[in-house]
């Protein structure tokens, strides 16, 4: 584990750890939320290394990288949060630089988030942007980290269960997978960025009505038979390491062709991180699975 690992650890540490870990507090932060979570999104002002803009599609606002007609994939990134916090700078860098490295246009929707919205949105404006990106007839991978990872899990699973044609490939970088919290997390050693009631409370309003064990919600539920080929990384100093790797060996029961990328001692999303060591090979990775023909 590098120094810089642990200097992310430590600050994420602090910078979460009330309420993820308690559901009062997760309720007090999501009133907070929902005063700011209507307000347009501004991008960063970073160096960036594709064209990026912001646009709106499909009745959602939409961070577009790359959007040209030469682009060789077509990539959907849902961003991670706990379904309640926006965006934030990594993804914006991560998505910047995937769409420059494998030639691809990145669609990052800032999709509706709890708790003035639930899933059923979301799975709207997916759901059209999807099929308009079919008629692209370029490769298409969705793929995203923590809620938006096991969104994208579930997006797939849904595809599957209204017989749609799937993506080239779905990644999940530490996909929240089962949103419960029913799982025996006791194994993993410690986790600085997620616990258990804080995040559950969350969940479950981002579920409104819908039962949390449903696989729209909790894809570890759901039927993984016809799944593409899927990519997962997690690390093993996070809370969903259990739910990933059992989830993973349902994958392979069902002989999809699966693989899974285990950071020993890392933290939770560890990939997009630019500034772990860490992360390289697993973006390195990354790029080759989108590239691999």
């Amino acid at each position: 584990m590098s120094k810089m690992s642990r200097i992310v650890e430590k600050v994420m540490d602090k910078k979460h750890r009330e309420y993820v870990d308690d559901a009062k507090k997760a309720d007090e932060h999501m009133q907070q939320r929902s005063q700011e979570e209507d307000e347009t999104y501004k991008l960063p002002k970073i160096l960036y290394q594709s064209k990026v803009e912001s646009k709106t599609l499909h009745g959602c606002q939409m961070i577009v990288f790359n959007d040209n007609p030469d682009s060789e994939h077509v990539v959907i990134y849902l961003h991670g949060g706990i379904y309640v916090n926006e965006i934030r700078k990594p993804h914006i860098i991560f998505c910047d630089k995937l769409a420059k490295d494998v030639n691809a246009t990145v669609f990052a929707p800032i999709y509706p988030l709890a708790p003035n919205h639930t899933y059923d949105e979301t799975y709207g404006i997916i759901t059209r942007l999807y099929e308009s990106l079919l008629k692209t007839d370029k490769p298409i991978i969705i793929m995203g980290d923590s809620a938006g990872g096991g969104l994208s899990v579930a997006f797939c699973e849904y595809l599957g269960e209204n017989d749609l044609t799937q993506p080239v490939n779905l990644i999940a970088i530490s996909p929240w997978l089962d949103v419960s919290m029913s799982g025996d997390y006791d194994e993993v050693e410690f986790d600085p960025m997620l616990g258990v009631d804080g995040i559950r409370e969350m969940g479950k309003t981002w579920a409104g009505k819908l039962d949390v064990k449903d696989y729209r919600i909790s894809p570890l539920y759901g039927d993984v038979s016809k799944l593409p080929k899927t990519t997962l990384f997690v690390g093993t100093h996070e809370v969903f390491y259990p739910d990933v790797v059992k989830f993973y060996e349902k994958l392979k029961d069902a002989s999809v062709d699966a693989q899974l990328n285990i950071g020993e001692n890392m933290t939770h999303v560890y990939p997009i991180y630019p500034l772990v060591p860490e992360s390289k090979d697993a973006y390195k990775h990354i790029v080759e699975v989108i590239l691999e023909k």
